[in-house]
């Protein structure tokens, strides 16, 4: 890829002087970047221009874009002195330098990688996003690389990278991540899978054209203007689902979906009330993620219709969302530059991410190594849960998780004097499991109620080391 590809890609969108500064980044890249090879066989100044092209992707800021572009130049001859010689001004200098030092980590083999990891992002965030297109890039020529290390990339993506651009929200990414490599790691199962597909295929293509066209006639009637969109769930998210909740191919009730996108929040629940109203919806499955967000920020309303005779033969998702809330669907919020808030543990905004908060409390919890990586890899598969405190404030645990665990994250310095908790407006004991979208009522005396035998109450490892070792 030659850098008329990255000039195109922020035409219409960069000032002229930030167009001058790239024509210059990019001539220095050719005069010094050129001559050197990766392992994968191309030279590393076509190389940078990919991964910008790819962070054009999610965020067209100048200073990443052209930080990227000359992220490797530590590898020539006296790299160092060529950076002071650089276009690029001394905060993209030093931008560069970080996201070249995290070029060979290893997040998925090596505990002292997820050290460097975190301490990286903690000085600036914005490495997490450069690190992420670093790997999307890697994943998207991976036929240039060797067998073996093609397969080392691809199980290490699959596991982690994948997972965490889905942690930030960055679902574009993540399918396009996952969808390349889960062949290449698990190559039957992607044939079986494959084969379920194809027999299927027929049937579920007429199915979202017949509902496509019955929901959006009867949308039009409500003058709710929108656009709709079909899709069939990748075989990544099919095998997850099956093995998670332990499921049969033909039980999946969000394999077929139908998008609605509208302009304004309000249209989103218009929608919601039409669709229900000409389809029948399976209960127990609506989930309003506008009112109550994901920790990642995304937010959509989900519902599953029943089969309707003449319109589909199967259930369908329904997802309604706004074209705003889609662009954050797709990129998350690196596209948003809210990477400032992401080390806030209850920030009031509930489209704000608490990643690498939540992460550096499982390295802080962690004994050894080991028990970190572990809970690393169960971090990203857990599933989340909200719960709303009494004045509405929204609070994201890790599932499964008590009311007492939700009190010592959300009052940490009254939990002590806790009195009693209402679910629900009903009375609850302390052990009682929350679910996703609970409303928690705490009551708190004026004495310390708290006792040693709290600690089994609790399901979290914080909250019980908080409990364990703050009870006099």
């Amino acid at each position: 890829m030659q850098s008329a590809e990255l000039v195109r890609r922020v035409e219409g969108t960069w000032s002229a002087k930030d167009l001058h500064r790239l024509e210059h980044v990019c001539a220095f890249a050719n005069a010094h970047l050129r001559t050197v090879m990766r392992r994968s066989g191309e030279n590393y100044a076509k190389h940078g221009y990919e991964v910008a092209v790819a962070v054009c992707e999610a965020r067209k800021d100048p200073s990443l874009v052209l930080a990227t572009v000359l992220h490797d130049l530590p590898l020539c001859e006296q790299g160092e002195t060529l950076f002071t010689k650089s276009p690029l001004t001394e905060e993209e200098q030093q931008l560069s330098c970080k996201m070249h030092g995290l070029r060979r980590l290893h997040i998925d083999e090596k505990t002292k990688d997820l050290d460097a990891f975190l301490d990286a992002f903690r000085t600036d965030e914005r490495l997490l996003l450069l690190r992420m297109a670093h790997r999307l890039n890697d994943v998207r020529h991976l036929q240039r690389f060797p067998i073996a290390l093609r397969r080392a990339i691809a199980r290490e993506t699959l596991h982690m990278y994948g997972a965490i651009a889905g942690r930030m929200g960055m679902q574009a990414w993540r399918h396009e991540l996952e969808d390349t490599c889960f062949p290449i790691v698990h190559p039957v199962m992607v044939r079986q899978l494959q084969q379920r597909f194809l027999f299927h295929k027929k049937l579920d293509d007429v199915c979202l054209t017949h509902a496509k066209h019955y929901v959006h006639e009867r949308l039009l009637r409500q003058d709710i203007h929108c656009e709709l969109q079909g899709r069939l769930k990748s075989h990544y998210s099919t095998y997850r689902k099956m093995v998670l909740k332990k499921r049969r191919f033909e039980e999946l009730t969000d394999r077929l979906a139908l998008r609605i996108l509208v302009e304004e929040p309000m249209d989103c629940y218009r929608a919601l009330a039409v669709v229900h109203a000409c389809m029948h919806p399976i209960p127990g499955k609506l989930k309003d993620y506008i009112g109550a967000p994901k920790e990642n920020g995304y937010q959509s309303i989900h519902t599953v219709v029943y089969p309707l005779p003449g319109v589909t033969e199967q259930p369908i998702e329904i997802q309604i969302r706004t074209r705003a809330m889609h662009e954050l669907c797709e990129f998350g919020f690196a596209a948003h530059g809210e990477y400032k808030n992401a080390l806030y543990a209850l920030d009031q905004r509930p489209s704000r991410v608490v990643l690498l908060r939540n992460l550096e409390g499982l390295r802080g919890e962690a004994r050894s190594p080991q028990q970190f990586e572990q809970a690393l890899r169960k971090y990203f598969r857990d599933d989340h849960i909200a719960v709303f405190d009494g004045e509405n404030n929204l609070l994201h645990l890790r599932s499964p998780a008590t009311v007492l665990d939700f009190v010592c994250l959300a009052y940490p310095r009254r939990w002590k004097m806790l009195k009693s908790v209402r679910v629900n407006g009903r009375q609850q004991s302390f052990d009682y499991p929350l679910k996703d979208g609970d409303t928690v009522e705490v009551r708190f005396g004026r004495t310390v109620t708290a006792e040693s035998s709290w600690t089994g109450l609790c399901r979290h490892a914080a909250t019980r080391k908080l409990v364990r070792f703050g009870i006099p």
